[in-house]
């Protein structure tokens, strides 16, 4: 039932669902809600320096952005992909993407969770067979949306999982590209599958998969997402190009050039990162989390 009706919801226009979005990102943020407190307790985290009012109201934007995406996601995922070929901008990067992909070496997209990075997959993936890394959610029903949607586009998907490592691998030596969020904590189960890097100059807990990738298969390593651009005039593809550290083996180095490559990208518009996610929830041994020990004054 919950399907059928987002379906039915997934015509609205973009600009509709982007104004459901927002209102739905005021709710919460004048309801106090623990999305609320995560992505201001984040702010005070990353931009101590800031000046108080100016923070509180890139986090109630923040928020707003946050609803905005959640409002477009039955739209990209039940929708064809061809419904937002008109709104999507790009200037060169298409071009250095084909480029790129016709050296052969395959290619490891760095997509942080800003803007709305699941709009660009249609795009992309005209140029290059692409497979994305992902956690499958906990709602099966929503996996089910999620892979219909993401498939459509002509893209594979690859669980975070020995299997999902495998496939990204194999993709990666026959010359394909594969789609890696690097700012999703991953559980504290491996000593080797994460370690501490700065991010805004704190300790955050920071996959080292795309690290490894790189430094295995010497494939090319861009940073990429897709800008929410106003009034759902479509969206706007930024790529950047992650630092040559990315290639070295000593992981402190690879793992800062993907963290520096995200600060890079949340600078352009920070209102459009995710901040009402837990980023620093683990913590070196000694210090607490900040979502515990932190008091915000308002």
């Amino acid at each position: 039932m919950l399907k059928y009706l987002l379906t039915l919801y997934s015509h609205v226009p973009l600009r509709t669902a982007q104004r459901i979005g927002s209102l739905l990102g005021s709710l919460a943020w004048y309801l106090r809600t623990n999305e609320r407190r995560i992505t201001e307790i984040n702010l005070a985290h990353c931009f101590p320096e800031m000046d108080p009012a100016e923070r509180k109201q890139l986090a109630k934007r923040s928020l707003q952005e946050d609803g905005k995406f959640l409002a477009e996601l039955p739209l990209v995922w039940l929708q064809p992909p061809s419904r937002f070929t008109s709104k999507l901008y790009f200037g060169d990067e298409m071009e250095e993407i084909r480029q790129l992909q016709q050296e052969g070496r395959g290619l490891i997209f760095i997509v942080p969770h800003q803007g709305n990075w699941e709009v660009g997959l249609s795009e992309v993936v005209k140029n290059i067979e692409m497979t994305v890394f992902y956690r499958p959610p906990r709602q099966r029903w929503l996996e089910e949306v999620m892979t219909i949607g993401r498939q459509a586009t002509g893209s594979k998907t690859a669980p975070t999982d020995a299997l999902g490592i495998k496939q990204l691998l194999g993709a990666l030596k026959n010359g394909e590209g594969v789609a890696i969020l690097p700012d999703q904590t991953p559980k504290k189960s491996s000593a080797s599958a994460a370690v501490f890097s700065p991010f805004f100059g704190q300790p955050a807990y920071t996959m080292t998969l795309a690290a490894k990738f790189a430094a295995k298969t010497g494939a090319a390593v861009r940073s990429v997402y897709m800008e929410r651009l106003p009034k759902g005039e479509g969206f706007r593809i930024h790529l950047h190009k992650v630092d040559e550290d990315i290639y070295d083996r000593d992981l402190a180095k690879s793992v800062r050039a993907i963290n520096a490559a995200v600060e890079q990208s949340v600078n352009v518009c920070p209102e459009q990162y995710q901040w009402g996610y837990k980023r620093f929830t683990i913590q070196p041994k000694g210090t607490r989390s900040p979502y515990k020990v932190l008091k915000l004054r308002e």
